[in-house]
């Protein structure tokens, strides 16, 4: 099945140093990746993905407004695992040509760009690009300073910023600490200390003015 003349984003990742994982660790990050990719499918049907080789993931994403949350839920779930676990992140934002049932037999504009992007990506771990320069004028900078934000975090840091991005930041404060099983002080030290307030606001700018570039 294709589908024509969608704008859509596309998510290309790698994991850091996946060959120094042991086999243990391995199912681990396995694990959580499919994790992620099922929240992202619980936030739209029409999502998919791909995992190869067990260290490279791919995401078409069918509400591209979505698509930061979606790169912080790979990026914080998996620096969650703890200081063994990262990943690189590329993704881009284009009109498809189009897009067939299986993932990795997909091609366009999307694709090429999230492709491209992630083999330019050394010291850095995010990468974003569009077929419309306006969102990559506008974000491109901010979204310099989230990934050497995400960096610096530590993953117990990213264990309290998980439920946040996979309940779309509408658990309170209280209920994350029950969910963590914390306390309320520990739980909101946490979150700030973690920069979650600029992290929530980029988020929230970068849904917006996609979604009014777009026009969705």
């Amino acid at each position: 099945m294709t589908n024509k003349g969608t704008t859509l984003a596309v998510l290309t990742g790698d994991i850091v140093n996946s060959t120094k994982l042991n086999v243990a660790q391995f199912d681990t990050l396995l694990h959580r990746l499919k994790e992620i990719q099922s929240w992202i499918s619980q936030a739209n049907a029409g999502n998919t993905h791909s995992i190869r080789r067990g260290d490279e993931f791919q995401t078409v994403i069918y509400d591209p407004a979505n698509a930061l949350r979606y790169v912080l839920l790979y990026r914080v779930g998996i620096k969650a695992l703890g200081k063994a676990f990262d990943c690189r992140i590329s993704f881009a934002i284009a009109r498809n040509e189009g897009t067939r049932e299986l993932v990795d037999e997909s091609m366009g504009e999307a694709f090429i760009r999230s492709g491209r992007g992630l083999k330019t990506l050394k010291s850095e771990f995010v990468y974003f690009d569009s077929d419309r320069s306006e969102l990559v004028a506008q974000f491109s900078l901010l979204l310099k300073y989230l990934d050497w934000q995400l960096s610096s975090l530590t993953s117990r840091q990213c264990e309290v910023l998980l439920p946040m991005l996979q309940h779309e930041d509408s658990l309170s404060v209280s209920e994350l600490a029950d969910t963590l099983n914390i306390a309320v002080a520990t739980a909101s030290k946490s979150l700030k200390s973690s920069g979650w307030p600029l992290i929530q606001a980029l988020r929230e700018q970068f849904y917006t003015q996609v979604a009014e570039t777009l026009d969705v």
